[in-house]
């Protein structure tokens, strides 16, 4: 629908997606992105009711931060976080520029920040050939059993019960730690574009 509304400015597709409301207020932070979208071509009961939805998201993201130092949503199931975390902040970002009173800046580099390195276990780099230290043992198509593919990103840090960090760095396998998701690369490079946009705003409100 937000797609159809963008695409066509029909505002049958505005009134389809006030329908939907409710469906995106029980899972925000999955059609956050989508909702955010949508802003300029509705109307101002709709941004209100985002906004309010915005201020609840920033109250998860709050309640993040107090489960760990690293201010992100680190996973504990069969696959490790990265691709998460990545999603986590370019949600984030939209909602930031959205609402800058309300999500700020570092809600979105804190999750750039935990793949280079700030994440539990090491402070290794979960994209290969980017940081000082990065990941060189890994599993995907190009020589598969052992991988290494600029740029490719990993799931990461896997929490094993009960709380043992681990990232095989010398067995690529476990493809929950190791493998290079196509995905995650491509949401990577936005969010790393995101970052950069978000720093040089800075930088120009900086400037007297």
């Amino acid at each position: 629908a937000v797609e159809l509304l963008l695409t066509t400015k029909d505002q049958k597709y505005a009134r389809r997606i006030s329908e939907l409301l409710p469906e995106v207020e029980k899972q925000f932070g999955r059609y956050a992105v989508q909702a955010v979208r949508a802003l300029p071509l509705m109307d101002e009961a709709y941004g209100l009711k985002i906004a309010d939805l915005a201020k609840a998201h920033k109250a998860r993201v709050d309640s993040i931060a107090r489960l760990n130092p690293f201010g992100v949503p680190v996973t504990t199931g069969g696959w490790a976080g990265s691709g998460g975390v990545v999603d986590f902040a370019i949600t984030n970002y939209y909602l930031h520029k959205a609402f800058p009173r309300i999500i700020s800046a570092e809600d979105v580099f804190r999750g750039l920040n935990y793949i280079y390195g700030c994440h539990p276990g090491s402070n290794l780099s979960l994209v290969s050939g980017v940081g000082t230290r990065s990941k060189e043992v890994a599993y995907g198509n190009n020589r598969a059993d052992y991988s290494f593919i600029a740029g490719g990103v990993v799931p990461g840090v896997l929490i094993l019960p009960p709380d043992f960090p681990e990232n095989k760095e010398d067995w690529p396998f476990i493809w929950g730690e190791n493998e290079y998701v196509v995905n995650v690369g491509a949401s990577y490079i936005f969010l790393v574009n995101a970052v950069q946009q978000l720093l040089a705003e800075k930088k120009e409100d900086a400037q007297p």
